[in-house]
């Protein structure tokens, strides 16, 4: 954590006085009735949010700091709720959805809560953030943290935050989903960046979890990425899985200048010649960004594939040199898919380079099908092998050598990988589509009805993704129930 720079403690210092003398100030001490609070909560709180929207875009490793700044007392407690769920939402999680480590400080937001004089103003905001944060923590923490007040009201309000329900996982996973949602357009994730090797282990999950959360906002600035690179330096983290994931971050993500590039390119030689192992961690960092949801896309490739020499001979060489031609030619272009049919068989076909490169297919697959319309059900079909008109007569060879492949995108994919678990992910995400498409066009003698019909009864039975029975029931009117005589 950074200090606090002057200019942001004086913008803090600057809101304090303005409170202070203000009118809805001297109202609320007069009748400190909750309609005061909240007309002095319009008129300050927003000045609040401004600048730490500000502090965490221009100097985010000062976010804490801030923070702390803005639990003074005499500015009434304004803002806190905002900020207890920031710090809720930071905390990296391990698989059971619980703290790695405990959260100092959501602990430090809530007791300066609970120690306000406007507590009972404040407290009705907090609820949600609150059963949140305690079903992410462990009991002992959350016991220590009650016995830590000695108000019964207070003791009594956080004991009934503990919910029996949330110690399932499952409930806690939709629990913490919903609460994200509220928060989904606010910039405040903050980590310290490990300095030392002995740091690397405590620290790394929330600086990485940093790092993916700003390139996905396109938040990281000069001052942030001089940091990054700073870490990718130090020879101390060479070598680890850690390293290898922010190095291929930093390298998809961040917009380097040419010095700047010229590093990152001398660090994946300089570890690809000396470390045997690291061709193995690169692939893991590709699957391990596809399971977080993190968009390797073309671009994101392109810039790590420019970094990478390809004299070298070793998988990662043999990767890029294969995704340059898939998004190069376009994933669909008879050359990409001769070019992935051949490299494919040339791996084993559940060996991890062979994985990656289906992981990137599947993700162009994706990425399209999740933005169709339900007018655009035309180019799903195409992707799947056919159009309205030709659903059961396009086949491979009928293709021109150098013409795309689209018609036949999906078929000849799958074909190639002849993997189950590539073909139930397609499936999976067809039939979300033809769902979708049936909830819109519900006009059952209507073209679009019927082409639909026709398309999927046909195709979906040609792939394996239902069979007869299945297609039948997924296409049958549903009966209504008959309602009850009276």
């Amino acid at each position: 954590m950074k200090d606090l720079e002057l200019e942001y403690r004086n913008e803090i210092q600057t809101i304090l006085n303005d409170l202070i003398t203000s009118d809805e100030h001297a109202a609320y001490l007069e009748t400190e009735e909750d309609e005061q609070y909240q007309v002095l909560r319009t008129a300050f709180e927003p000045r609040i949010e401004e600048l730490h929207r500000k502090v965490s875009i221009e100097s985010p490793m000062q976010i804490v700091a801030l923070e702390q700044a803005l639990l003074h007392e005499d500015l009434e407690g304004l803002y806190l709720s905002k900020l207890l769920g920031y710090s809720v939402l930071r905390g990296e999680l391990d698989e059971k959805l619980k703290y790695l480590r405990p959260q100092d400080h959501f602990k430090d937001i809530l007791l300066a809560i609970c120690n306000s004089a406007n507590f009972d103003h404040i407290k009705a905001r907090i609820g949600q953030i609150v059963q949140t944060g305690f079903a992410l923590s462990s009991d002992i923490w959350i016991t220590n943290l009650i016995n830590a007040n000695t108000n019964k009201k207070v003791k009594y309000f956080l004991q009934s935050m503990k919910l029996p329900e949330l110690r399932v996982e499952s409930k806690r996973k939709h629990a913490l989903s919903r609460f994200k949602r509220q928060f989904k357009d606010n910039v405040f994730y903050y980590a310290e960046i490990p300095q030392k090797k002995e740091e690397l282990s405590k620290l790394y999950p929330e600086f990485r979890n940093f790092v993916e959360i700003r390139v996905k906002l396109n938040k990281v600035n000069d001052d942030l990425k001089k940091q990054i690179i700073q870490f990718l330096e130090n020879t101390d983290f060479h070598g680890t899985m850690e390293h290898t994931t922010i190095l291929g971050l930093a390298s998809a993500f961040l917009e380097v200048d040419d010095s700047e590039k010229k590093t990152l390119t001398s660090l994946y030689s300089s570890l690809r010649n000396s470390n045997p192992s690291f061709s193995d961690m690169h692939l893991d960092f590709i699957l391990a960004m596809r399971n977080r949801d993190i968009d390797l896309d073309n671009k994101a490739d392109n810039n790590i594939s420019s970094m990478i020499d390809k004299s070298i001979e070793d998988d990662v060489s043999d990767y890029y040199k294969l995704m340059d031609i898939v998004h190069g030619k376009g994933y669909v272009h008879r050359d990409a898919v001769d070019a992935v049919r051949t490299f494919y068989n040339a791996h084993e076909g559940l060996s991890k380079i062979n994985t990656c490169v289906r992981s990137v297919i599947y993700a162009y697959f994706k990425r399209v099908i999740v933005h169709l319309t339900e007018s655009e059900y035309v180019m799903f079909m195409e992707l799947l092998g056919a159009t309205p008109a030709s659903a059961a007569t396009e086949t491979v060879e009928e293709e021109v050598d150098d013409s795309p492949a689209r018609n036949l995108a999906i078929p000849v994919y799958m074909e190639i990988f002849s993997n189950q678990q590539f073909n139930q992910n397609i499936k999976d995400l067809s039939m979300i589509y033809v769902r979708k498409l049936l909830r819109f066009h519900t006009d059952k003698r209507g073209k679009d009805y019927q082409d639909i019909k026709k398309f999927v009864s046909a195709t979906f039975i040609d792939l394996s993704f239902l069979n007869s029975k299945q297609a039948v029931e997924l296409f049958k009117s549903k009966r209504k129930k008959k309602v009850a005589a009276r």
